[in-house]
């Protein structure tokens, strides 16, 4: 028995599949491919996946990652890899299958591409210095609806933007692991909050995931 680490893309209308349905489709996903993976011991067996970072309903990504166990060594990689291919859904694109390099508590940071299309310039160039800013304020819910009060720009790792034609695209790096994480919507909520009515399209993208020392987490 060996780990093995999937990676995967998820695009289009999957983006409104939570991640506990998530899961109960790459467990079907991997039963259907027909990939001998390991399934936990006792009275409620089940195949066992773990989710690098779980992602949040509404959000695309270009790079995820699952760990799993093959029961079966002759089973290669790029055995499993065909075989989630040829099954996948559409909108779920699997990249690669490889031997975990990383620890998960190693992941520590993911960066986002945000972009706001609003037929309004003002708003986007007022949100745009928020975004900008010594302080955005935010409410995150926690464990029994329990909320912490966050300064989001404290958070900020790295952040870039660019406005033009209605459209302001946000690149931006936020923690992301064991320890922390911060969702991106949440600077949508502090602007809302602000009294600004929120723009007419907004885009969540996950580009990628890190280590502390921003190196690709493999």
């Amino acid at each position: 028995m060996r780990n093995v680490r999937v990676f995967y893309a998820k695009r289009g209308r999957m983006k409104y599949v939570s991640h506990l349905d998530m899961n109960r489709y790459m467990v079907r996903l991997f039963k259907v491919a027909g990939v001998p993976a390991w399934y936990t011991e006792g009275f409620n067996q089940h195949l066992y996946l773990t989710f690098a970072q779980p992602l949040s309903l509404g959000i695309t990504t270009d790079y995820d990652v699952i760990d799993l166990k093959i029961t079966d060594d002759s089973y290669t990689n790029q055995t499993v890899l065909k075989a989630l291919q040829e099954k996948a859904a559409e909108g779920i694109e699997i990249l690669d299958v490889r031997e975990p390099w990383m620890k998960t508590a190693e992941l520590t940071y993911a960066s986002y591409t945000i972009i706001y299309k609003d037929s309004d310039n003002g708003l986007l160039e007022s949100l745009e210095k928020l975004l900008k800013g010594n302080v955005i304020p935010a409410e995150k819910k926690g464990k029994k609806n329990k909320i912490t009060l966050l300064n989001l720009a404290e958070k900020i790792k790295s952040i870039e933007t660019d406005r033009e034609d209605g459209v302001l695209t946000v690149k931006v790096t936020l923690p992301a692991g064991n320890t922390e994480t911060v969702n991106p919507m949440l600077f949508l909520q502090s602007f809302e909050s602000a009294g600004n009515r929120r723009p007419e399209v907004v885009i969540y993208n996950r580009d990628m995931l890190f280590n502390e020392n921003l190196e690709r987490f493999e």
